[in-house]
């Protein structure tokens, strides 16, 4: 297969799910190295006893080199963003979120998740959003070990990929992630292709910029261990390059606004926002 047709089929991929999938793209021995270096670091048990409740996200203690643990994954990622040098940050963090088990809670499918807006979101909330950011390219999320529908799994809204685009073409001043929070509900609320993230050990998943998703209830016996990262681009999307000259994610946006080219041209300043995340993570950091 020619480098021009692994593109179009990423495309494609991208496109129809709002997410490419790489399966076995980390070493299981590797993951569960990670896993249990996370565990022992947090002091939690290897098995249930003094385990917390529900979601945990974890800042990171290290990252590793894409190309170096994950080789298939960079390739893929490299198609996808426009090559090796359009990436200002496309490693791996250990930042895993562990998603411990909750007796409290009755099982949810992904529809019934969906019905509940409390915790939909768009990812980035330490920037504000235009439709070009470059501070998320793509999203990647990576399963450390097996993850089931019982588990908590992330759930993710395909159908939320078109509206986002459209509200942020709207608004060329940008938005705040507080700003979107609103719009997130609306858009959600109209949003029928509801879905959970599954799958095994060491794979690692990229997913639109714009795709809505949220968490869920982990109502088995075991933790749901997976981390999210950005894949972040070096220089903002360009809706208006010459034809065949726009990267899958670009041609993505472009489908999903149903235009062939878009001259975008942002009228508010691109700001970092100090998001809770981070001054809560701050907070644990100065502590020790």
């Amino acid at each position: 297969m020619t480098s021009a047709e692994e593109d179009h089929m990423l495309v494609e991929e991208l496109i129809a799910n709002g997410f490419v999938r790489i399966e076995a793209a980390l070493d299981p021995e590797f993951c569960e190295h990670v896993v249990q270096t996370t565990f022992e670091r947090e002091r939690w048990p290897a098995v249930p006893g003094s385990w917390p409740v529900g979601p945990v996200h974890l800042p990171a203690a290290e990252t590793f080199p894409l190309a170096d643990v994950a080789p298939r994954a960079a390739d893929a990622l490299d198609e996808l963003v426009g090559g090796i040098g359009a990436t200002r940050f496309s490693d791996l963090p250990d930042n895993l979120i562990v998603n411990f088990p909750d007796s409290s809670h009755a099982p949810q499918t992904p529809v019934q998740r969906a019905a509940d807006p409390e915790g939909w979101h768009k990812d980035g909330d330490w920037f504000r959003h235009f439709l070009d950011s470059p501070e998320q390219g793509l999203l990647g999320i990576v399963l450390w070990r097996d993850v089931t529908e019982g588990q908590g799994p992330t759930c993710i809204a395909v159908d939320s990929i078109g509206p986002m685009a459209r509200l942020l073409a709207a608004h060329p001043e940008g938005l705040d992630p507080v700003e979107l929070k609103a719009p997130v509900a609306a858009i959600l609320a109209g949003c029928h292709d509801i879905q959970a993230v599954t799958g095994r050990q060491g794979t690692i998943i990229f997913a639109h910029p714009f795709l809505l998703h949220a968490a869920s209830v982990n109502t088995s016996a075991t933790p749901r261990v997976i981390s999210n990262t950005s894949v972040m681009l070096r220089t903002p999307m360009c809706f208006n390059r010459h034809s065949g000259e726009h990267t899958a994610v670009e041609r993505s946006v472009l489908h999903a606004l149903g235009a062939d080219h878009v001259d975008f041209r942002p009228t508010g300043e691109r700001l970092k926002v100090t998001s809770e995340r981070q001054r809560r993570w701050k907070t644990a950091r100065d502590r020790t």
